[in-house]
């Protein structure tokens, strides 16, 4: 065997270079290809069908020309008046949250009175159908809440 049949495996530089060369090749385009291997590659190409892109491979390297070229505008900030309804919703609770720190006494419940034995017998009458007393009790023991609510919030 000589030196001319054996062959050595590429190099890191040779591999990077021929990766470099099939991304030209594919696209027409690349970065930093080999331009020796590059015009070595575009003469073959050039002599084997008169340089013609097929229509399908023109319609991809133009829909990816147009894919990169495409201007992208920046997201718009959001208008101010979305800002409103969080903005009153904060409010809101800010302002519910200082009345109910005002007034601690509201929170305090009304004591009502127990209602009589003679209401509580009214009632008990009036189920069996004499709604006459009924009324009567009813009106004193309205009056004594109404009483007690009066002093409540006065």
């Amino acid at each position: 065997m000589s030196d001319h049949d054996q062959w050595e495996d590429p190099s890191e530089e040779e591999l990077a270079e021929a990766a470099a060369l099939a991304r030209a090749l594919e696209r027409g385009t690349a970065e930093a290809p080999p331009e020796d291997a590059l015009q070595a590659a575009a003469l073959l190409s050039f002599s084997r069908d008169g340089a013609e892109l097929p229509p399908d491979r023109a319609e991809k390297i133009l829909a990816d020309v147009f894919a990169e070229a495409k201007v992208r505008r920046p997201e718009a900030a959001s208008p101010w008046w979305r800002w409103l309804v969080p903005a009153s919703l904060v409010g809101v609770a800010a302002t519910a949250a200082v009345l109910i720190s005002i007034n601690p006494g509201m929170s305090d419940p009304t004591e009502l009175p127990a209602p009589s034995r003679s209401l509580l017998q009214a009632q008990a009458a009036a189920t069996t159908g004499d709604p006459g007393a009924l009324a009567d009790a009813m009106n004193d023991y309205r009056s004594s809440v109404l009483t007690n609510l009066e002093r409540r919030y006065r």
